[in-house]
């Protein structure tokens, strides 16, 4: 005869057996759903690059493409691709059962590797004092010369570091008139009918929808924080203060002027002219571009002052050659990594660019006059 004791502590001990095992089999199944999970997502990390490597490689037209990359129904990638100011914005997204991944990125073009574009004027481009171009150059017929300006000659060896000197043609290379073309739209969006920007921090991912908004007539943007898929329209000018925090953003504006000691990263598209105040420092990937209009009186310019950093691009257009030409003047001691595209280009002393200038004709201002296609 079996006590109760023994059958109660039987039954204890199945129950523990029990737990034990029903605990082995849950955790075996965690760990078989981790990894299985961890290869579906790596499935989905090397299909998110796959994708995109063929938005690097093709033509991918400004629209929604889904791609079957193995041609057996599950690994598929949606690349949806738009235009972000003067680059290309594109969404890939990739997904397995349950799990979906995406990324945001911009994509531009690859630089040439010439360092300075001057236009045939038939005049030569003279330097002096401690100037020195690393790189090839496209130059007019009559070529790059030493020339002794203000008490200074020429100080360095060589005329041309690691590059050669090639003939350039009376005409600036082409901008993309498309792209100019869809700036260009920009300007006559109808900014009324935009509700007007009234808080003081937004961030809007580049995954989802992109948020426009107005600004008041005259609007100074300060102690304020945008980041990300965001527009700004203005019928007027715009000031950016120093206490402003921007970053992905693009402003379209008649005028805009970003004040000494700012920092950030955006595009800024104007009609009149860009200011970039003193000590101020703008990120890659940071565009100012402005687009000349007819009834705009003044030449289009850009301003960048005095020890301040740009990085990325700066340019002017007009779409026929003025008298006056649009400007790009780089004053005292600022540097520009990227690349700078105008009709003219002042230089002041301690100017740097690290990257490429195209222009028609350089100009540098002492006390007493004004030289053209003479750098010191």
């Amino acid at each position: 005869m079996i006590k109760a004791g023994a059958l109660y502590f039987a039954i204890v001990i199945a129950l523990v057996i029990a737990i034990i095992s029903a605990s082995l089999i849950m955790l075996a199944s965690h760990y078989r759903n981790m990894y299985l999970k961890e290869i579906r997502f790596t499935r989905l990390q090397n299909n998110i690059s796959t994708g995109i490597e063929i938005s690097l490689l093709n033509k991918i037209n400004m629209d929604t493409v889904e791609l079957d990359l193995y041609g057996n129904g599950t690994d598929s990638v949606f690349i949806k691709k738009k235009s972000w100011g003067v680059f290309d914005l594109a969404v890939v997204s990739t997904y397995i059962l349950q799990d979906t991944l995406q990324k945001a990125f911009l994509i531009g073009n690859l630089p040439d590797s010439l360092s300075v574009y001057l236009s045939d004027e038939d005049r030569p481009l003279s330097i002096s004092g401690t100037t020195k171009i690393r790189g090839s150059v496209r130059l007019p017929k009559s070529g790059l010369r030493k020339s002794y300006v203000n008490g200074k000659s020429y100080s360095n060896s060589e005329l041309i570091y690691d590059g050669k000197v090639l003939k350039s043609t009376r005409y600036l290379t082409a901008l993309d008139t498309i792209l100019i073309k869809k700036i260009k739209k920009r300007f006559t969006h109808t900014s009324s009918e935009l509700p007007l920007l009234d808080r003081a921090e937004i961030t809007q991912s580049f995954l989802d929808s992109t948020l426009s908004f107005r600004l008041k007539p005259r609007a100074i943007l300060k102690n304020i924080k945008l980041k990300g898929n965001l527009v700004l329209y203005a019928d007027s000018s715009v000031k950016v203060s120093s206490t402003s925090e921007l970053e992905g953003v693009q402003i379209y504006a008649p005028y805009i002027q970003i004040e000494d000691g700012f920092k950030g990263n955006c595009q800024l598209f104007a009609s009149d002219s860009i200011s970039i105040g003193k000590n101020a420092s703008l990120n890659y990937p940071s565009v100012a571009g402005v687009i000349s209009s007819e009834k705009v009186e003044r030449f289009p310019k850009i301003t960048l002052a005095e020890h301040a950093r740009f990085e990325g691009i700066l340019f002017t257009y007009e779409a026929k050659r003025s008298a006056l030409q649009t400007l790009v003047s780089l004053q005292r001691n600022s540097l520009v990594k990227g690349e700078v595209y105008a009709g003219l280009i002042k230089l002041d002393s301690g100017v740097r660019v690290e990257g490429k200038v195209t222009c028609n004709r350089f100009l540098m201002q002492s006390s007493h006059t004004i030289y053209e296609n003479i750098i010191i």
